[in-house]
């Protein structure tokens, strides 16, 4: 019986953590509320004559990401005649430094938050309700339904929305060919699939290797969330939730976890990149890691769950900050029509602004797009998890999946680690 209520709990937890903060209304609070421009009309600092002074921002990017912000901050220094400083954070080491810094007292102007932390940092009083800023920024209604992460908590925004990285499947169809090249669609299916014997083909015509079956991205929770609901049939509840997760612990010795080689020093291939060249049959990454399109030798699609696994990027100002009104002049024009016209180019991730799909590149990227319907977990899953408590919760599931993978946590082992 302990067993059975270890499983139970962990479908609880896992549809908790699908839904790690509350949802994102689609449309606009009450009463009138700018609407989303080129941000670059306040510049001036809006009807006031005063000169603008600096500030600081604290960001967590990947190196290539940030050159694109930098550009985008030198735009802005030119246009306002002023100075931005960009402070970078390794993407891992964020919350942590982020905590720090308030501890110290030495917090910046503006922080780049993940959306499953806006509670926590909210509630803390570490933020300023966005319904003070003093520019104007992109009401809800003017962003995509982000069901993800919110930027809201206790009923007010405190953060604005910057772009959205959503997870999808790529997969070799030689190692689906039961299925027609497709992904499978029952549970049946999909164990066949991960029998060692099913194995598919390589591209010269042998078994393919057992070995290399599944590709994951070490230690993100959310990744090994969106595939066990790719492999847990509809209306299936705890028990197609079991079903999935000993799926998981059949595969464990031939997933492969995408990370740093430790040998050479240097990236290793991306899981894109591996099924490519079908060394994995199948792999669940995030679309800046994936690309948005199919190959010659890869088919490529979002998951259902994609929306609500997703990363969310924000912009929030610190609640003890003497500049908001130079902190939110920058935040409108980062996250503007003008500048988020080629974010994705830039950096693999979705732009937040709901007219950025309007125009004819963004075509290819419409199917990536949050469907707030898609997916909706349980309200008692719902009710089960504490938005203020989102960031330390996903901390520690991801500790516990690098130990189930490590082989250090049975099945039931991980079930029981996930306990409240």
């Amino acid at each position: 019986m302990k067993r059975k209520n270890h499983l139970v709990l962990f479908g609880v937890l896992l549809l908790a953590l699908i839904n790690l903060s509350p949802s994102l209304p689609e449309t606009s609070d009450s009463g009138p509320q700018p609407r989303a421009g080129t941000g670059s009309a306040a510049l001036g600092g809006g009807q006031s004559e005063r000169p603008l002074r600096d500030i600081e921002v604290y960001t967590m990017m990947a190196s290539e990401e940030f050159e694109a912000l930098q550009s985008v901050n030198a735009e802005y220094e030119r246009r306002s005649g002023t100075v931005v400083t960009l402070v970078n954070v390794a993407p891992g080491q964020a919350y942590k430094t982020y905590r720090e810094a308030y501890a110290s007292g030495r917090e910046p102007d503006v922080l780049m938050l993940d959306g499953a932390w806006v509670a926590d940092f909210a509630s803390a009083g570490r933020l300023l309700p966005a319904d003070l800023y003093e520019a104007g920024v992109a009401a809800a209604a003017d962003s995509l339904p982000l069901p993800a992460a919110s930027v809201e908590w206790n009923g007010y925004r405190w953060a604005v929305p910057l772009d959205l990285d959503p997870y999808g499947a790529v997969w070799d169809p030689k190692r689906f060919e039961q299925t027609s090249g497709e992904l499978p669609q029952t549970a049946a299916d999909w164990e066949a699939w991960a029998s060692p014997a099913a194995g598919g083909k390589s591209s010269a015509g042998r078994a393919a290797d057992p070995a290399s079956a599944l590709g994951l991205p070490s230690g993100d929770v959310r990744a090994f969330a969106a595939l066990i609901a790719l492999w847990t049939e509809p209306d299936t509840e705890a028990a197609g939730l079991k079903r999935s997760l000993n799926l998981a612990g059949t595969l464990r010795g031939r997933t492969y976890l995408s990370g740093m080689s430790a040998q050479e020093g240097r990236p290793a291939a991306t899981l894109r990149e591996k099924v490519d060249a079908r060394e994995l049959g199948l792999a669940v990454d995030r679309l800046s890691k994936l690309g948005a399109e199919d190959s010659e030798t890869s088919r490529l699609r979002p998951l259902a769950f994609a929306a609500r696994t997703a990363a969310l990027r924000c912009f929030g100002i610190t609640a003890d900050t003497e500049r908001s009104r130079e902190a939110s002049l920058w935040i409108s024009y980062v996250t503007g029509r003008e500048a988020q016209s080629d974010w994705y180019v830039s950096t693999g991730h979705l732009p937040v602004l709901r007219a950025i799909y309007d125009e004819p590149g963004s075509a290819q990227l419409v199917r990536w797009l949050p469907d707030p319907q898609a997916g909706r977990p349980a309200s008692a899953a719902g009710a089960a998890a504490d938005p203020k408590t989102a960031a330390a919760r996903e901390s520690l599931w991801s500790r516990s999946l690098d130990r189930f993978y490590q082989g250090e946590l049975s099945v039931e082992g991980f079930s029981a680690s996930l306990r409240p």
